[in-house]
């Protein structure tokens, strides 16, 4: 036998070269498998999905802000109750301007004093010194914190004819109902006053006004409308004048959104604050019930 050393395959280069790199790729081949790169390709992108996840989360609770996030344009869903002092814009009352909507936008803070002309046996200037003279007995009645909030009648009591004598002095003052406050906006009166004299030749001065009052609503509510919160007193009076001061004699008056249970005890609350005035069935719109020509019958019913 020749010896294999010999052969002539053994003796070609080129086919050497061929044969060796044959050798290894079937080596490589033959080689087991490891399972790790095949895992980690699995696991990494796993772990980066999970961690984006959980970034994402800390961030929509604010725990981590993302950096150079976009500013988001969606309005933030929110929970919280309107509030009344701004809430005009949404259909609620600005409380800073509670007669805004009613007719009481515009009118005086004062009992108005008409120009006066001779009646009767009466001069203008008498007639002017009446008018003041109901003026003040009017301001005190309706308007003076005195009365309508510390329930003092005294200083409506010392601008009548001294002497006399009221039954009931509450029933002619406004007397706000302990536990409801006005709201720091001051009342608002509107009317007229005209002299007559009556059958014994004697001055008599008609008063007739109407005054609105804006109450302060608790803070659960937003109120919708200022006839929400405005409540109304129409009055009709008349003063004798004796000796320069006022008499009264007849009155009249009405009442609107107010709390009846209230109004029996002689005081003044806010239609919300509890049973309020019942309408008719031909019940006119709030605006009307502010009008001082409005007849003095009862608008609603308690």
């Amino acid at each position: 036998m020749d010896d294999i050393d010999s052969h002539p395959d053994l003796t070609d280069q080129k086919w050497l070269r061929g044969a060796e790199r044959r050798a290894r790729r079937a080596a490589r081949r033959a080689r087991p498998r490891r399972p790790g790169p095949r895992w980690s390709r699995l696991v990494i992108p796993g772990v980066l999905i999970l961690f984006c996840g959980a970034l994402i989360v800390f961030y929509r609770v604010g725990s981590v802000e993302l950096p150079d996030s976009a500013p988001t344009t969606a309005a933030r869903p929110t929970t919280a109750s309107p509030d009344p002092t701004t809430a005009e814009s949404s259909g609620h009352v600005d409380l800073a301007r509670p007669f805004a909507a009613t007719p009481a936008a515009d009118w005086p803070t004062e009992v108005p004093v008409p120009a006066a002309k001779a009646t009767g046996r009466f001069g203008a200037a008498q007639v002017t010194a009446a008018y003041q003279a109901v003026q003040r007995t009017t301001t005190e009645a309706r308007l003076d914190p005195e009365i309508i909030v510390h329930h003092d009648n005294d200083p409506y009591l010392a601008t009548l004819t001294p002497g006399v004598k009221l039954p009931d002095p509450g029933s002619r003052v406004t007397r706000i109902a302990d536990g409801y406050q006005l709201l720091p906006v001051p009342p608002r009166v509107s009317g007229d006053m005209t002299s007559s004299v009556d059958e014994r030749g004697e001055l008599v001065v008609h008063a007739n006004f109407v005054y609105a009052y804006a109450f302060e609503p608790p803070s659960h509510l937003a109120p919708s409308t200022p006839w929400d919160i405005v409540s109304v007193i129409h009055e009709n009076a008349d003063y004798l004048i004796v000796d320069g001061k006022p008499w009264p004699s007849t009155e009249k008056s009405y009442f609107y959104s107010i709390n009846c249970d209230l109004l029996q005890q002689g005081l003044l609350g806010p239609g919300f604050s509890g049973r309020g005035t019942t309408p008719r069935p031909d019940a006119e719109s709030p605006q009307a019930y502010y009008d001082p020509k409005h007849p003095v019958t009862g608008p609603d019913s308690c």
